[in-house]
């Protein structure tokens, strides 16, 4: 893995590197809501999409953006590493 590269210049906006803490959360809380719904009985009221349920804007990030081709900065280099 020393030499592998990423193909894209592809890097989330904000502070932090990755989103997995907020999904790991919403879908904890997706599967949580879907348990109870059934239990309960009222199987019309179960949510279809986690986003129902948590805010998208609630995750560690605000997305993603494309960070364009330089390939001669430092930046860029630290960027492409896997």
């Amino acid at each position: 893995m020393g030499k592998s590269r990423k193909k894209t210049p592809v890097c989330t906006w904000c502070c932090c590197k990755s989103q997995k803490r907020g999904k790991k959360i919403s879908h904890r809380k997706f599967r949580r809501k879907e348990a109870t719904v059934i239990i309960s009985g009222e199987y019309d009221l179960l949510p279809t999409r986690q986003w129902e349920i948590v805010e998208q804007w609630d995750l560690g990030g605000d997305g993603k953006h494309y960070c364009g081709h330089s390939p001669n900065e430092e930046w860029y280099i630290k960027l492409m590493r896997k």
